[in-house]
């Protein structure tokens, strides 16, 4: 990775809103409805914070109708598999990443994307293992 390209890497996970977004998409494909209604900001500035972390190549997204689905890029760099190995263990530490997968089982289970019918019900087995310091969700 040439070096800018690493100092965009570390620029895109240098804000806390960034890591929290980073942090849901380890357990999967999410649409970015429900990502801003976990993260309880507005729409357009989860849009904003997602282009920021696919322009530092750490994030794809994809069209289903009217939604756009984010997900953690499939494969990347020695560097971008090193910052999500870490985040895989420093993120199940913080009390904020934690209550945001609390919220984040709670869309799941309701359906909460609202631009058309999202079938409740869907499957994140990694969700449902995430620990907390207590226990599981």
């Amino acid at each position: 990775m040439r070096q800018h390209r690493l100092d965009e890497l570390f620029k895109a996970v240098s804000d806390p809103t960034r890591l929290r977004l980073l942090n849901l998409l380890r357990l999967g494909s999410i649409c970015v409805c429900e990502l801003h209604a976990v993260l309880r900001i507005s729409q357009p500035t989860a849009s904003r914070h997602l282009a920021a972390l696919r322009h530092a190549g750490l994030v794809e997204d994809c069209r289903s109708g009217n939604r756009i689905i984010y997900s953690l890029v499939a494969s990347g760099t020695p560097q971008i598999e090193g910052l999500f190995e870490l985040l895989d263990k420093c993120c199940p530490q913080d009390e904020v990443m934690r209550e945001d997968l609390v919220r984040l089982k709670e869309a799941v289970r309701n359906g909460t994307c609202r631009l058309d019918p999202y079938p409740p019900g869907r499957e994140y087995p990694d969700l449902e293992n995430a620990s907390l310091a207590e226990g599981t969700l």
